[in-house]
């Protein structure tokens, strides 16, 4: 409950009156008169006697009587106890915030967590004094206004809460709070009583400070608006799928895969399934204590070339939102490798080997098979390649490429930001000082060498520092002995950066293949280049393997390839359309494909909605960009009949978490993050919650004690049955 305070404060000046009585009672007070008597003693002790009695009752009917006009005109001040709301007038406006992230979505016995709040909403609007007016605003990742402008209550509240849908994803609170604040500043009524309905969940229900610090502000400024909170739900158990993790590289149809998820069990044992396309490729079983996250590992065969739908499920339980987590799987068809060399001078393998990198991506038919090649291979020297052949290849290979020139080093940090892999393979001590001035700092490393020599018995072996990593995951310890065995002559010395991970080190110490994540892409280097007098690795049976693998994995781009949460905005790279580039496209004809309300992610019945989209550059490529994401699923970028991009949504993990927060330690929350203070409604029928907001009426009981003062007071002053004092 709040403080108490008055919607009439001007009458508590009448309380002055008071001091009618007083005054009255002063200048009416008898004084003693002298009257000559008898010089009786006894008769001077009884009239002192009763002159004290006289006294005493005065005193009493004056208490009385200032205590009555008191009450009188503290009702007329129409005092209220707690609440939060300001009722000038008898009219107020009202800012109803509901809660629409997914966990609103959770079933109770009586109806959804949402379903409760709109009831509560519909419950407070009911109550509101004639003259009131409010707005509705549904809080999900971004805040939406279900009313065009402030309404009284009535049709146009029934209808807008009625058509009111949670989203999938969080809810962005003071982004809320902003939008209520903003409406504040256009109300008629200040301040403005602001009423957030929510089941506070504990995980995803505060925002950070700076954030809510804002809100906060805005809620200070004049006109401004007060808070009031109300949780809606029970916590309870549940399980859901929280993550899937796809293998970190480029994948390959009909190789045998593994796909990882982190589960809550909510009753082991619990199976899980994974669907391609609507179709069940593979199945698991989660042990664990009930409430507890683990692992599954699901395994499958790569399917054919493509963009798959696919989704890891479980029984539908109270919380159906996690219990389906959408992914896309991407098989390609071939990557297109780009390989960058300096001036061959003759040598049988090119300038640095790079026709042995070729030959390993591209080794011609195995097995008699006439299957086309994973790897499309294309060299260029150096003084040949434009910014344009970076962004169109898959991965790039530099092999000692000589000196770059402007136009090379601008291409290849645009490629980095737009998520593009390169390999770099550097051998010529010639170029020592290019590479620590150029293309050492483009790449994210420090532009410290030291080029070395090992002759005789003094070349150094490697051996692998990261095993579990997707170059090597798989291969087996005897392969990777294997790779260890290559004898590294001639090579350089590199400094490691804060980015870098060693994933094959030389007996000395020195890196010989090192990993780099530089803006949003992958970065390999190997500090020698492919020629046989730097090492004996081109002639590795692991060779082959390992460059494959190695170029799979910087043709990955990242886990969040093809995945976006609700409340980002999904995107895909444009390809180039067909007889021309990006430019050839129809802007008309791009569109995306979303997820209708309430449908859950693979269901195939429903009609998804068409959106435009933007059409954005990143990393000197064409990239198409719709608005956030406000269902889990798919969504599909289209360019007319043709499909050009897919990506999943998923709802944020966060949201499946069971523990809700309790009002009070939400306010004290929110109070200690932003120094915003709210009150508390408590979750109750329609007249408890107004009693709750505007606080609990105290006229009438005042009313009441003014007339029990008053009657009290002619019992005093006229007492049954007894006599009157002498004067």
């Amino acid at each position: 409950m709040g403080p108490l305070t008055f919607l009439n404060p001007a009458v508590l000046w009448g309380g002055l009156a008071g001091l009618v009585p007083i005054l009255l009672h002063l200048w009416q007070r008898r004084r003693p008169r002298r009257v000559p008597f008898t010089d009786l003693r006894f008769l001077e002790e009884g009239q002192a006697r009763r002159a004290r009695r006289l006294a005493l009752r005065q005193w009493l009917l004056l208490l009385l009587r200032v205590l009555a006009i008191l009450s009188v005109v503290a009702a007329a001040a129409r005092p209220r106890l707690g609440g939060s709301a300001a009722l000038p007038g008898g009219a107020m406006s009202l800012v109803a915030v509901l809660d629409a992230s997914a966990s609103m979505q959770t079933q109770e016995e009586d109806g959804t967590r949402f379903a409760q709040a709109v009831r509560a909403c519909a419950a407070l609007a009911g109550a509101l004094p004639g003259g009131s007016e409010l707005q509705v605003v549904l809080a999900g990742a971004a805040p939406v206004a279900l009313l065009a402008d402030w309404q009284p209550p009535g049709g146009a509240l029934e209808a807008a809460l009625a058509a009111a849908l949670p989203e999938d994803g969080g809810c962005d609170l003071a982004a809320a709070l902003r939008e209520a604040a903003r409406w504040s500043a256009r109300a008629r009524h200040a301040p403005v009583q602001v009423a957030f309905f929510s089941d506070l969940q504990l995980s995803a229900a505060l925002p950070d400070s700076v954030a809510l610090g804002e809100a906060a502000r805005l809620f200070a400024a004049p006109r401004g608006a007060r808070l009031a909170v109300q949780g809606v739900g029970r916590a309870a158990e549940n399980g859901g799928v929280r993550a899937v993790r796809l293998p970190a590289r480029a994948l390959r149809s009909g190789e045998p895969l593994r796909i990882a998820a982190d589960v809550r069990v909510a009753h082991a044992p619990e199976s899980y399934l994974v669907e391609l396309d609507g179709r069940r490729v593979a199945e698991a079983v989660a042990q664990g204590p009930p409430g507890g996250t683990t692992g599954v590992e699901f395994a499958l065969t790569a399917p054919a070339p493509g963009l798959h739908r696919g989704q890891v499920v479980k029984a539908t339980d109270r919380f159906p939102v996690d219990d389906a987590f959408p992914f896309v799987l991407a098989v390609r068809e071939r990557l297109d490798v780009l390989i960058v060399h300096g001036p061959d001078r003759g040598e049988p393998a090119g300038r640095g080997g790079w026709r042995h990198l070729a030959s390993a991506l591209d080794p011609g038919p195995e097995d008699g098979s006439d299957a086309p090649p994973l790897f499309a291979v294309r060299a260029l020297p150096t003084e040949a390649v434009g910014s344009g052949d970076l962004a169109a290849a898959d991965v790039v290979c530099f092999v000692d490429p000589g000196r770059p020139n402007r136009d090379l080093l601008g291409g290849l940090r645009a490629r980095l930001e737009g998520g593009g892999g390169v390999f770099l393979c550097l051998g010529d001590p010639t170029q020592a000082d290019d590479h620590a001035r150029l293309l050492l700092p483009a790449l994210g490393l420090p532009g410290r060498l030291e080029w070395t020599v090992r002759e005789g018995a003094a070349q150094e072996r490697g051996r692998v520092l990261a095993p579990a990593h997707p170059v090597f995951a798989g291969l087996g310890e005897e392969s990777l002995a294997t790779l260890a065995e290559a004898r590294w002559r001639r090579f350089f010395r590199l400094a490691e950066g804060d980015s870098t991970q060693v994933l094959l080190a030389l007996a000395g110490g020195a890196p010989a293949l090192i990993a780099v994540r530089a803006g949003a892409a992958n970065v390999c280097v190997v500090p020698a280049n492919l020629a046989p007098g730097s090492s004996d690795l081109p002639y590795s049976p692991m060779f082959l393997p390992l460059v494959q693998r190695l170029v799979a994995w910087l043709a990955w781009r990242g886990a969040t390839e093809g995945r976006v949460t609700v409340g980002e905005s999904p995107r895909v790279p444009l390809p180039a359309a067909p007889g021309g580039g990006a430019a050839a496209w129809d802007p008309s004809a791009l569109r995306v494909l979303a997820p209708p309300p309430g449908v859950g992610a693979g269901a195939a019945v429903a009609r998804p909605l068409s959106h435009p989209v933007a059409l954005a550059w990143r990393g000197g490529a064409p990239w198409l960009e719709a608005g956030p994401a406000k269902r889990r699923g798919f969504y599909v970028f289209t360019a007319g009949a043709d499909t050009v991009g897919l990506v999943a949504a998923a709802s944020p993990a966060a949201e499946s978490e069971p523990e809700l927060a309790s009002p009070s330690s939400f306010i004290a929350s929110l109070a200690a993050t932003s120094g915003l203070k709210a009150g508390e409604l408590a979750a109750a029928p329609a007249g408890d919650l107004a009693r709750a907001l505007f606080g609990r009426d105290l006229s009438p009981a005042l009313l009441l004690l003014a007339m029990a003062l008053l009657g009290l007071e002619l019992a005093v002053a006229h007492p049954r049955g007894g006599r009157r004092e002498p004067a």
